[in-house]
C-alpha cells in the first residue's frame, strides 16, 4: 500500500464517501471521504477515537507518553500545559530566529546554483526549530545528524507495520542508539536551564517554568524531554516539505509569482520581513494555503474506534481503524472546483469562510489539530517571502514532480531548482 499510498487513496475516493477496506493482519477498517464524516471522527465524536495502536505504541515505545500518544484526561492536561509555548506573545522572538536563519541561508546561495529545495528547507527548519525549542543550533554538532537520521528511521517505521521496538533488529538498535544520544543532550540542557533559572525565550524554558507551577505532577523531567522531542519531530518535516512544494508551485505559475512578488515589494521592499508584515500580505497566505490544499504533507489522518460508533447511517465497530485523507478531501470538486488547478484565490476573503472546516485539513482538525500550526505557518510565510525577495527559482527542464507518501508527503526524487538572482536585502 505504501508503495503508492497516494494513488491508493485516490482510488478509494472514486468508490464513495464511506468504504469498508481491508488492513491485512490489522483487520478491516473504514475510509471516510466526506467533510461531514471527517468532522464526526475528528471533532463531534473525537472522544470515541484514539490514535491507531501501531502508530501510538510505536511512538510511545520511542518517545514515551506525550501529547501525540496520550488520550483522555492526560492529553487534556498536557495540551493545556504546552499551549502557552505557542501563544502570540512568544511569536516575536520566534520570528526573529526565523528571519536570522533565513538570511544566513540565502546569503550562501549563489546565482546559477542548483539546490535541492527539500534538503535546504530541512536544514533551515532544523536550525530554526532547534533554536526555538532548545535555544541552540543543533546542526553544529553530531546531535543534529542524529536527529535527521532518527526522524528518517521513525518515518519509515511508522509508515508500515512496525516490528516491536524491543526486538533487536538492526533498525531498532540504531533508533535506540540515536535516541540515547539525543535524549542525553536534551537532558543535559534541561539540567543546566533549571540550575540557571533563566528564561531563554524558547520552548524548553517555557516547559521548565510550567513544571514549577504544575500541580498535577505530570510534568516530570522525563515528560519535558518527551514533549520537546515529540514536538520537534512532528513539525520538522511537515514544515520543510510544505515550503518546498510551495516554492515549486510558485515557479510553475508565473502569474502567481508576479502577483506575490508585487505584494512583497509593496509591503516589505528591500527590508527584512517582520511578523507585522505578515498580516499585510494576504496573498502570501493564500498561496501557502492553496499549496497545502493541492499538496498536503499530512496526506492521511488515522484513528481507531475505542467503542462502537454510529455516524449517520453507518456503524463503525469497536477497534476498527479509520482513515480520513486530506489528500482526497482537498481534491473534492464539490468543495474545490477544478481541484487539480493551483488557484490561491480559493482562499481570498470572499471565499475562504465558505470552505467547510473539515474539507481542508492541512494540520488535521478538531481538538487534536496540530498544536504548532501557527508556528509552522509563520515560518513558512517568512521563509517563502525572504527567498522570493532575493531569488527567482526555476525547475530543471527534465524534472517531473512525483509526490510519494512516507509518513508524510514528499517529492520522490527530491526537488532540484535553479537559482536566479533577483536583488539583495539589507
Amino acid at each position: 500500500m505504501n508503495d503508492d499510498m497516494l494513488g491508493y487513496l485516490e482510488h478509494l475516493a472514486q468508490q464513495g464517501d464511506f468504504l469498508r477496506i481491508p488492513f491485512g493482519i490489522l483487520g478491516s477498517g473504514y475510509f471516510l471521504n466526506h467533510p461531514d464524516l471527517a468532522q464526526q471522527v475528528l471533532l463531534k465524536q473525537a472522544k470515541k477515537f484514539q490514535k491507531i495502536f501501531t502508530v501510538k505504541y510505536t511512538a510511545k515505545g520511542i518517545f514515551g507518553e506525550n501529547l501525540f500518544t496520550s488520550d483522555g484526561e492526560l492529553w487534556q492536561v498536557l495540551r493545556s500545559i504546552i499551549n502557552p509555548a505557542f501563544n502570540a506573545q512568544r511569536f516575536n522572538a520566534y520570528a526573529s530566529i526565523m528571519t536570522d536563519y533565513t538570511k544566513i541561508m540565502i546569503s550562501q546561495w549563489q546565482p546559477g546554483e542548483v539546490i535541492d529545495i527539500p534538503t535546504a528547507m530541512m536544514d533551515l527548519t532544523l536550525g530554526i526549530t532547534s533554536r526555538a525549542f532548545f535555544g541552540e543550533d543543533l546542526r553544529d554538532n553530531q546531535i543534529g545528524q542524529a536527529i535527521i537520521k532518527f526522524i528518517e528511521l521513525f518515518s519509515q517505521r511508522i509508515s508500515s507495520f512496525p516490528v516491536p521496538i524491543w526486538i533487536p533488529i538492526k533498525s531498532n538498535l540504531e533508533m535506540k542508539r540515536l535516541f540515547a544520544l539525543i535524549d542525553n543532550h536534551v537532558g543535559s540542557i534541561t539540567v543546566k536551564r533549571r540550575q540557571s533559572g533563566e528564561d531563554y525565550g524558547d520552548i524548553l524554558s517555557m516547559l521548565i517554568q510550567a513544571q514549577a507551577s504544575d500541580t498535577t505532577g505530570l510534568l516530570t523531567n522525563e515528560q519535558i524531554r518527551n514533549e520537546v522531542l515529540n514536538l520537534f519531530a512532528a513539525g520538522y518535516e511537515v514544515t520543510a516539505h510544505s515550503i518546498a512544494f510551495t516554492l515549486y508551485l510558485i515557479s510553475q505559475h508565473p502569474e502567481v509569482e508576479a502577483r506575490l512578488l508585487d505584494e512583497i515589494n509593496q509591503v516589505v521592499g528591500d527590508k527584512t520581513v517582520t511578523i507585522s508584515n505578515l498580516n499585510q500580505m494576504p496573498y502570501l497566505e493564500m498561496v501557502l494555503f492553496e499549496s497545502m490544499r493541492l499538496l498536503p504533507v499530512t496526506a492521511v489522518v488515522s484513528r481507531q474506534a475505542i467503542e462502537n460508533v454510529v455516524i449517520d447511517d453507518y456503524i463503525i465497530p469497536k477497534n476498527s481503524l479509520v482513515l480520513v485523507a486530506p489528500w482526497t478531501l482537498h481534491r473534492r470538486s464539490d468543495y474545490f472546483p477544478e481541484p487539480l488547478r493551483f488557484d490561491p484565490d480559493r482562499f481570498n476573503s470572499q471565499h475562504k469562510d465558505n470552505i467547510h472546516k473539515f474539507a481542508y485539513l492541512p494540520f488535521s482538525g478538531g481538538p487534536r489539530i496540530c498544536i504548532g500550526n501557527a508556528f509552522a505557518t509563520m515560518q513558512m510565510r517568512i521563509n517563502i517571502a525572504m527567498i522570493l525577495q532575493r531569488f527567482k527559482l526555476t525547475s530543471l527542464s527534465d524534472y517531473q514532480l512525483q509526490p510519494i507518501f512516507n509518513f508524510n508527503t514528499r517529492p520522490k526524487n527530491g526537488l532540484p531548482m535553479l537559482t536566479h538572482a533577483r536583488k539583495g536585502i539589507d
